[in-house]
């Protein structure tokens, strides 16, 4: 079995298209880079706004519940922000 054999009884080469158009755009400059989806940099915004606000607003209540002038507050506000940052990178991290 030849290389032309596996290729079928049309392919003279490897088998991949004509990739004269996409080879003249690398030369240019031009990539062909997909644009990220519609509303991807507010998703992560919203994300890393409401992860602080939400566990900020816990620990305030915490801190309310138990009489602590301030200590709950800033811990929550960390664990929201660090919770947050994880699931942006888990969900609009590099897509495979």
């Amino acid at each position: 079995m030849t290389v032309s054999d596996t290729n079928g009884p049309d392919r003279g080469h490897s088998g991949k298209k004509d990739n004269a158009k996409r080879e003249e755009r690398l030369r240019s400059g031009q990539v062909d880079r997909p644009n990220p989806p519609p509303g991807e940099a507010w998703g992560i915004v919203g994300t890393l706004v409401g992860g602080g606000g939400f566990w900020g607003l816990v620990g305030f209540g915490v801190d309310r519940l138990f009489g602590f002038d301030a200590l709950f507050f800033p811990i929550g506000l960390i664990v929201g922000v660090v919770a947050a940052i994880y699931l942006v990178i888990y969900r609009f991290g590099a897509r495979r």
